[in-house]
């Protein structure tokens, strides 16, 4: 099913159910194609991982809602609980600001968020969006990146190694 038909059902069930409310986001980025005459590329908006859709509310209401509505979907676990992840919302406000302002600014990692302990400080951001947020600062294709844990996975945030950091002592 696509994203938009998806939103627009969050939309529909949200009008109909007052009481529990489920915000919806997509992590989009900008993709570049070539026209078809050949000449010049046009800019895309298009969803940067097939599948992968961001729901808030209670875990048992979302579980549910998608029973309902999406069998074939299911929320994710987490890799370190076990259980449907969760991302507290004073992480995922920040997160959804860089997404909507510069989604070229954010990368989903492969490997798990412990491997980028090794050889790095862990820090914590001191000032900006992601104030109060830790995670390590990483060489990632030649431009420094902080590596944050979300949801039990690694993201690579540019633009953050201009903020302030301390050094989180253990």
């Amino acid at each position: 099913m696509a994203v938009k038909a998806f939103e627009e059902k969050v939309m529909e069930y949200n009008a109909s159910h007052n009481d529990s409310q489920h915000t919806c986001f997509v992590h989009r980025s900008y993709r570049y194609k070539v026209k078809k005459t050949g000449n010049g590329a046009k800019k895309e908006l298009c969803q940067t991982i097939s599948g992968l859709v961001f729901l808030q509310g209670r875990t048992k209401e979302l579980q549910l809602f998608l029973k309902e509505n999406f069998p074939q979907y299911h929320l994710v676990n987490d890799c370190s609980t076990g259980r449907p992840a969760s991302i507290a919302d004073s992480v995922m406000k920040p997160f959804m600001a860089v997404i909507q302002a510069k989604p070229e600014n954010v990368t989903f990692l492969r490997e798990p968020f412990l491997k980028f302990a090794k050889n790095h400080v862990r820090l914590r951001v001191l000032s900006g969006l992601f104030k109060g947020q830790e995670g390590y600062i990483v060489r990632i294709d030649r431009d420094r990146q902080l590596v944050m844990e979300f949801a039990g996975y690694a993201v690579a945030i540019r633009g953050l190694h201009k903020e302030d950091f301390e050094e989180v002592k253990e």
